[in-house]
This record gives C-alpha cells, sequence and structure tokens, in this order.
C-alpha cells in the first residue's frame, strides 16, 4: 500500500512538470505595430523577424497598419520570418485586425478586390486569410482560407466582420489547416487541407482594386514541435513504474 502510494505521488508528480515541456513555441514573426503615428513600416525591423519591405507611403497609424495606404498600386508589405516551419512542426498565426475606413468583404465589381494576409513561402505565395474576391466575391462574404498551395479547396466564414480577432493553424507533415475568427461576439471556426510540407517563411499584408482594405493591429507566427526532455521524462515515468512493479512483486 505504501509503495503504491509512492509511485502514483511520482506519477502525479511528473505530468505536472511534463506538462509544460510538451511543447516548444519558436516565434518566427511578429509586430505588434506600436510605434507612434505617422512611422514608416518600410525599412522597420519587425518585433520577431526581419526588416518591413513596404510601400515608402505607407505609415503606422493608431497602432496598427492599413493597407489604404497604397491604393490599387498592388504593393504588398513583406516581412520574412527568423526562420522556416519544418517536418513535424505546427505552424500558429495568432492576428487582430480592425474595421476600415473602406470595404474589405467587397461586392467583386473589381477582379482584384482582395485584402488579407498571406504566407510565403520566398516569392511564393502559399496561404491566404482575409477575402478573397477575384471577381467572383458576394456582398457579405466571411473570412475565408484560401491559397495557391493545393489541397481541398477554399473554406468560408460565416463572420464577416472587420475587426477580429483571429488564429490559423497548419500542420506541416498533414497539410490540415483550420481558420477561427471571432468578432466580439461570434466565433466560427473553418477547415480546409493544403499540401502537407509547405516550410512558410514570410507574411504580406495586402489589397487589391478600388475599396479594398485590410487594416492589421498585430499578428505573430510561431512553430511548435516536441521537446526532447518530454520525451525523456516520459521514459523515466515508464521505466520507474516497471522497476516499482518488479520490486513489490
Amino acid at each position: 500500500m505504501k509503495l503504491t502510494f509512492h509511485y502514483s505521488t511520482l506519477l502525479a508528480a511528473a505530468l505536472v512538470v511534463a506538462a509544460p515541456l510538451s511543447v516548444d513555441a519558436g516565434v518566427l514573426g511578429a509586430d505588434d505595430f506600436s510605434e507612434g503615428d505617422g512611422a514608416l513600416l518600410n525599412g522597420k525591423t519587425a518585433d520577431v523577424g526581419g526588416v518591413w519591405a513596404a510601400p515608402d507611403s505607407g505609415q503606422i497609424q493608431g497602432g496598427a497598419y492599413d493597407t489604404a495606404q497604397f491604393g490599387d498600386s498592388h504593393q504588398g508589405a513583406f516581412v520574412d520570418f527568423s526562420g522556416a516551419l519544418a517536418a513535424g512542426e505546427t505552424l500558429t498565426m495568432t492576428f487582430e485586425t480592425l474595421a476600415t475606413a473602406g470595404d474589405m468583404f467587397s461586392d467583386g465589381v473589381s477582379g482584384n478586390s482582395y485584402a488579407g494576409i498571406s504566407l510565403y513561402v520566398g516569392g511564393d505565395e502559399k496561404f491566404f486569410v482575409g477575402d478573397p474576391a477575384g471577381g467572383n466575391d458576394v456582398l457579405g462574404t466571411g473570412w475565408t482560407l484560401d491559397g495557391f498551395a493545393g489541397g481541398s479547396g477554399v473554406a468560408i466564414s460565416a463572420i464577416g466582420s472587420e475587426a477580429v480577432s483571429g488564429v490559423f493553424t497548419y500542420h506541416f507533415d498533414s497539410g490540415n489547416a483550420s481558420l477561427t475568427v471571432d468578432d466580439g461576439v461570434t466565433s466560427d471556426t473553418i477547415f480546409r487541407t493544403y499540401d502537407p510540407g509547405v516550410a512558410i517563411n514570410r507574411l504580406r499584408i495586402q489589397a487589391g482594386d478600388g475599396a479594398a482594405e485590410i487594416n492589421v493591429a498585430s499578428f505573430s507566427v510561431s512553430s511548435d514541435v516536441p521537446e526532447p526532455a518530454s520525451l525523456s521524462l516520459l521514459g523515466f515515468i515508464a521505466v520507474g513504474g516497471v522497476a516499482a512493479r518488479r520490486w513489490k512483486r
């Protein structure tokens, strides 16, 4: 009886210790656009990651970056990450957007009236989160998972608010992806698949023609991987359990 108490205590303690070691979240890129009004995005070093390459006129205003500042020029604001997603990892992008003075979810009158956040591998766009438009849009269409990495095709949320908090995930090995958006009243999650093995290493904020616009207040992109320490600890628990049972016999 005494042995059982000690073994159970050891197991419980080890699981508590193992819990925070189960994943290692490495932030690949992030920015909260906290610089003062009028600060240029172009040439600014992201909070995590590389240096922004953006239109010369693009400024931070009200703690956010609004694509309305570069109108119809189709110039995206790009930033490289500190590393790339790799095998066994899950990418998680959290973001917050604000209301715009334009129309993020446009009626598709213009063939390029898209607005959103894209994830890249080098110069190739792979994932798109936002309003893809493309001339086939319908007024009121919600947040969408689109892109150029194969898979199951677009998935569209019922939430069409411009100001949301969102979470996008992508599993490198399986290609499974999800997007959750919350407008403060309603939360909705949509799912789709992309090709597996997409080594994301770059982000773009961009909008297209006319009134299309997205206003990004913050984003953070991280990769999560199992920690060897967790596996070693679980091995220790298993060996300890076997030894305890043998000792009892």
